[in-house]
């Protein structure tokens, strides 16, 4: 194999890892806008809605579905939004999240999502890496509120 095909096959190697990439990406933003939501009283419907909001970058309205914390206390949004990565408030991240399972005993819920982020990284890796996130729910009076929000770093 001369030095010519060599570079050729390099070439047509890191041309299909690059078109494999914009289809994942494409794919991932033409998909968003079509999923349905699920209802507002369940607590997938909490977390799909905090998720939502939190990629749309409404931060108060992400903020709207966390209620108190293990101990009682609800943190301020100032201190919410502190914990907040400065990447997430900055940048544009392509990430999506699938209900993975759902256990609801009375009014405490565990509602486990896995989350697929894309961070292309070279012609050798996974540009997608998933990751599983769980959510604690509490019912009050007849809505759900997170009591655990994650702390979002897992998207970077």
């Amino acid at each position: 194999m001369g030095k010519q095909s060599s570079k050729r096959l390099w070439f047509g190697f890191g041309f299909a890892i690059i078109a494999l990439v914009v289809v994942a990406v494409v794919l991932v933003l033409a998909t968003r806008g079509n999923v349905s939501l699920l209802s507002e009283d369940t607590p997938q419907g909490i977390v799909q809605r905090f998720l939502t909001a939190v990629q749309d970058k409404d931060f108060p309205k992400a903020y709207s579905y966390l209620s108190l914390d293990e101990r009682g206390v609800k943190i301020t949004y100032a201190d919410w939004l502190e914990s907040v990565p400065a990447q997430l408030l900055s940048l544009q991240s392509t990430w999506r999240a699938t209900l993975s399972n759902t256990i609801e005993d009375g009014n405490k819920a565990n509602v486990s999502v896995t989350v697929d982020i894309f961070q292309p990284d070279g012609p050798f890796t996974d540009p997608v890496r998933s990751q599983m996130v769980s959510f604690q729910l509490s019912k009050i009076g007849d809505s759900w509120f997170s009591t655990s929000p994650p702390d979002l770093y897992w998207l970077y």
